[in-house]
């Protein structure tokens, strides 16, 4: 099956949706639309005016109603759990309320459970919970003297592979784990593999909870959740307590799950590009996936497998090299702790290595790296990842490898991203390579940009472990998470993570069936959609680059292309796909565009994650970075950058969007180069209003007392002094001001002589003041 540019637009999300409505329509839909500048500010500030608006949102970020809906299930079976257990009733927990989150394995609610065991401070008995709903002031108080055992001695090794070292408690696997006198417990469903870990409301555990989620992506899919509910009884396909707010079913029938279609209509949708989905039988609206009776596969297909066939078919490795995930972090948390058992096994003194994250990365990859209940020995960050950084990194290794009585430089894994998000800048992978060898660390790469359809990252040696969130344009549609690691045959590193994720990657890491099916048939076409991808996206970043509307692109046939084409795979894929720069680019738009008017024009779908059919446009910056903004900036990420995933869209199409929106964003007319360059000031002036009836004893006279501040105006002219007494001030418009006290040290006494020097010289008075101010700014 091959995309066809020729279908109905109407078969695609490819136009702004109104704020909150899922992309794509669909209950298990993966982004959410923020179509305006103000909505992604409110929704990074927590306004409720756009929050109660959000059908969904992305899942790790937001919880799905389906998993809002399991959570409360669960504390419901724990209060009847703590009912039945008469070691309870004189419990210092009676009364109290609890909160928790669910996981989609056993192994994943252990690893939890450790992680907030650590992050909380039950594991040297000082529990540090503050009550943050009652006193922000009371952020470290301390409520109990509790001491909590861990499931394992290392986030990196599951219960059933830990001992009886640090603090660590074995368990089989089959055995309830559940401690109802324990204020952190994990809780088994009894259903589906499901788990919860459940703690003490409106505290710390909440947002670590929520960390844990986010950061490590061992989430519960909202197809697991729907259908736990299902099996609990609690939810049939059609029926949710809409009374609860927030749990509305959210479909693609545009949020009323209980219309009734006649025929004509279902056969105007069909025409018009919906299809029924096999998993979930709504109607959608999406040019992909293949439906499942139109694939050569039969019902009885096991979809992990066929994923991993797939996969391993356009890597051209064996399937046994696949491992799949819940989600695209989960495949970078499972390599990371995958590299830290392999510095366990051959360090069994250590604390499993320092990580390395290399270059500018997504930002949660960073964030969990950085967490030291995840990674002790915690991370060096090299966040340019150019030439530079590489001889910092090296310098480092050296240096750590020299201090070392082994001469070993301490390092388990470096993760980095080809290319990277937002800026496509691409590392030298051969230089990390090299240093990999030599400090014996693993070299792990996050293709999900890129994809493994465009790059060989496997058998060119060059990366011991790929990682990929299928969720993006694997999947393409956007309503269902999965992730995958490629444990590279091709190098020594890599062989040994295989052999490892074989021992310890139980049952996909909780990667659900029903996700599994739905990226199976989903990703049928993937390469034919990569390809057509690829060219639109490159034809249309041509276009854009030379336009005066656009001040940068980032994309990675300009920003490195060099590094990119060596590492381009020169295969067709059996002829199936044409390997190209992938379907993202970020651009800043040049001072005569506004940003915030030319992203509420596009006229495409805007909101969270890249990689679907159809295309995504987000201010990338206020969303991952909001509140880090400065942070962001070091490393040359601007507020105001905006980045584009590339659909299945046409060209021309998207040309005549992008053209509207600059006509109806522009400020003024572009400036001649001439007229923008910075001029040096030929002649001092100044912004100050000044009384012609001043005398210089009511002014600025040598008693420098008299002058309380200098107040500097910023423009893009330069730096215009004025000096404030008692008369009369005032700024030209549009420049920004900056008081200056005494005590931030000027010579006053230097200024008030000059002052007098120049009086002496009978000049005017603005004269006068002006060129003093200028001379000291000079000195």
């Amino acid at each position: 099956m091959s995309p066809s540019s020729s279908s109905s637009s109407s078969s695609l999300p490819s136009t702004s949706s109104p704020l909150g409505h899922p992309l794509p329509l669909d209950e298990h839909a993966c982004s959410v639309s923020l179509p305006t500048w103000c909505s992604v500010v409110g929704y990074e500030e927590g306004s409720p005016s756009v929050t109660d608006k959000l059908a969904c949102g992305y899942p790790r970020f937001v919880y799905h109603p389906y998993v809002i809906q399991l959570m409360e299930a669960a504390l419901e079976i724990d209060k009847q759990k703590k009912k039945s257990s008469s070691s309870l009733q004189t419990s210092s927990q009676e009364g109290e309320e609890f909160d928790c989150i669910v996981l989609p394995s056993r192994n994943s609610a252990m690893r939890c459970h450790d992680f907030l065991v650590k992050a909380c401070g039950y594991l040297d008995g000082k529990a540090v919970s503050p009550r943050l709903a009652n006193n922000i002031a009371n952020v470290h108080q301390i409520i109990g003297q509790s001491r909590v055992k861990l499931f394992s001695k290392d986030n990196a090794f599951d219960n059933d592979d830990g001992d009886d070292d640090n603090n660590g408690t074995n368990h089989t696997n089959n055995e309830d784990v559940y401690d109802p006198k324990s204020p952190i417990r994990v809780l088994d469903f009894g259903v589906l593999g499901v788990h919860a870990v459940v703690f003490p409301a409106q505290t710390v555990f909440a947002i670590e909870a929520k960390s844990y989620w986010q950061h490590t992506g061992e989430v519960l899919s909202s197809r697991r959740a729907e259908a736990t509910l299902a099996k609990l009884g609690l939810c049939s396909k059609c029926e949710v307590d809409e009374t609860k707010k927030g749990l509305k079913r959210v479909t693609s029938s545009f949020f009323n799950s209980n219309q009734d279609y006649s025929e004509q209509q279902q056969q105007q949708q069909r025409q018009q590009g919906w299809s029924t989905c096999p998993h979930t039988q709504q109607p959608h609206l999406a040019l992909f996936p293949s439906e499942m009776e139109s694939s050569s596969m039969t019902n009885h297909v096991d979809y992990f497998l066929g994923i991993q066939e797939r996969i391993g078919s356009i890597v051209g490795i064996s399937s046994s090299n696949v491992f799949l995930t819940p989600s695209g972090m989960s495949s970078i948390y499972a390599a990371l702790r995958c590299a830290r058992r392999r510095r366990f096994v051959n360090h069994p003194s250590s604390r499993g290595g320092t990580a390395i994250v290399y270059g500018f990365p997504y930002l949660d990859t960073l964030k969990m790296c950085s967490r030291p209940e995840l990674v002790p020995d915690g991370v060096e960050f090299f966040g340019h990842g150019n030439d530079v950084d590489a001889q910092s990194l090296e310098k480092l290794l050296r240096k750590r490898a020299a201090d070392s009585k082994d001469g070993d430089a301490g390092v388990s894994v470096l993760i980095t991203e080809f290319p990277s998000n937002p800026l496509l800048n691409c590392p030298d992978l051969y230089k990390l390579r090299a240093l990999a060898d030599e400090f014996d660390f693993a070299l792990v790469v996050d293709d999900t940009i890129g994809n493994f359809a465009n790059l060989d990252l496997v058998k060119s040696g060059l990366a011991d472990a790929v990682c990929t969130s299928l969720t993006k344009l694997f999947n393409g549609r956007g309503d269902a998470m999965a992730g995958s690691v490629i444990a590279n045959p091709y190098t020594e590193i890599g062989k040994w993570m295989q052999q490892d994720l074989a021992l310890h990657h139980v049952d996909h890491e909780g990667l659900w069936r029903g996700d599994a099916a739905a990226v199976y048939f989903n990703s049928e076409d993937f390469l034919e959609r990569s390809s057509k991808i690829n060219d639109t996206t490159e034809a249309l970043a041509d276009w854009l680059k030379d336009r005066e509307e656009i001040a940068a692109i980032y994309y990675p046939k300009y920003t490195c292309p060099k590094g990119y084409n060596a590492i381009l795979r020169k295969d067709d894929c059996g002829g199936k796909h044409k390997a190209g720069y992938g379907g993202l680019f970020s651009i800043i738009l040049d001072h005569h565009v506004c940003d915030r008017s030319f992203y509420d024009k596009i006229n495409l779908s805007k909101g969270p994650s890249l990689g679907t059919n159809f295309s995504l446009a987000c201010p990338y910056t206020l969303l991952a970075h909001y509140h880090e903004l400065d942070f962001a900036m070091s490393y040359d990420v601007q507020p105001n950058l905006i980045r584009f995933a590339i659909g299945l869209e046409d060209l021309d199409e998207m040309k005549k969007k992008f053209e509207v929106a600059f006509q109806d964003s522009r400020l003024h007319p572009k400036l001649p180069p001439s007229a923008t360059k910075a001029k040096m000031q030929t002649r001092p002036y100044s912004t100050c209003s000044i009384s012609s009836h001043l005398s210089w004893n009511r002014g600025i006279g040598t008693n420098s007392s008299r002058i309380k501040s200098i107040q500097l105006t910023f423009g893009r002219g330069g730096c215009h002094p004025m000096v404030p007494w008692g008369g009369s001030m005032c700024a030209t418009r549009r420049f920004v001001t900056h008081k200056m006290a005494p005590s931030e040290g000027f010579d006053w006494t230097w200024l008030a002589q000059n002052m007098a020097a120049n009086k002496c010289k009978n000049l005017p008075m603005k004269r006068v003041i002006c060129s003093t101010l200028s001379a000291m700014l000079r000195k």
